[in-house]
């Protein structure tokens, strides 16, 4: 019996792939488009629109969101140049397993030693995973790392 990812949240910016992401972990395509609220997936799956992480009037629901699940996802876009989450907003409900997925490391203009860099800066705690949602392995390794913590 395959067992459902439980109790996951994933969070980053806008455009860093948490909706294809999840829909890739969770062998659903709802194509909500624009993510405009929290979507809620069987088992407590929870993919966040990043405005919650872009707009600091929007970190409280955030919070909200987080607050009742064990393992927060936080993607960072393989291109992205500046690490988007407010210093110690992930740090507010202690006892929270905060992985660090480096998103869109297919892109031309990827640099995935600048996220690592990133998420080290910020304490990110490792392994960090690489995934593409083009590249199936890379996915199967962040299923099988997140359902080993539950």
């Amino acid at each position: 019996m395959k067992k459902n990812l439980d109790n996951v949240v994933f969070i980053g910016e806008v455009d860093a792939g948490k909706s294809a992401l999840v829909d890739k972990l969770v062998n659903i395509d709802i194509n909500t488009g624009k993510t405009q609220a929290p979507i809620f997936y069987p088992g407590k799956v929870i993919d966040t629109p990043g405005e919650f992480i872009d707009k600091r009037s929007l970190n409280g629901a955030l919070l909200t969101t987080v607050c009742n699940i064990k393992t927060i996802v936080l993607l960072h876009p393989a291109n992205g140049k500046i690490f988007a989450p407010p210093s110690g907003l992930l740090n507010v409900y202690p006892n929270k397993n905060i992985i660090g997925v480096i998103s869109k490391v297919d892109e031309y203009d990827a640099d995935i030693e600048h996220a690592k860099k990133l998420f080290k800066q910020n304490r990110i705690p490792e392994p960090y995973f690489e995934v593409s949602i083009l590249d199936q392995d890379s996915i199967d390794k962040l299923s099988h790392y997140l359902l080993s913590l539950q």
